[in-house]
């Protein structure tokens, strides 16, 4: 997500939407196999990349409002815009928090996991 941008952007996911206000992104990472034979040398280690990738996360820090805990479990995009470009992702929404305090904003968290699940 390079060149993205909290100051200004948005985002949506089912239905709910919020003002960033934080986002953090861990990228998914390569899955490596290790093919190292009982016959090479002590120490000798043969990882071989697959091709394939798994995990990721997207957590996004939000003002807004709404409760987001219906969004637990569920699969779908979520959607970030600001001034000079939108990103999308498929994600599960995997955590959802929500904080009050007397004379401030309502903020929250969403955390995803990227996926490339399609099903319900």
């Amino acid at each position: 997500m390079a060149g993205f941008t909290a100051q200004g952007a948005t985002f949506t996911y089912s239905g709910f939407s919020g003002k960033v206000t934080g986002i953090s992104v861990e990228t998914p990472t390569a899955v490596i196999a290790d093919m190292t034979s009982k016959n090479n040398p002590k120490g000798y280690m043969v990882m071989v990349p697959t091709g394939d990738w798994a995990g990721g996360t997207i957590t996004v820090d939000f003002i807004g409002s709404g409760d987001p805990q219906s969004l637990v479990k569920t699969t779908g995009v979520v959607i970030f815009a600001s001034a000079a470009f939108t990103i999308s992702r498929r994600v599960v929404c995997q955590a959802a928090s929500i904080s009050a305090k007397a004379g401030e904003i309502v903020s929250g968290s969403l955390k995803f996991l990227i996926t490339d699940y399609t099903g319900t």
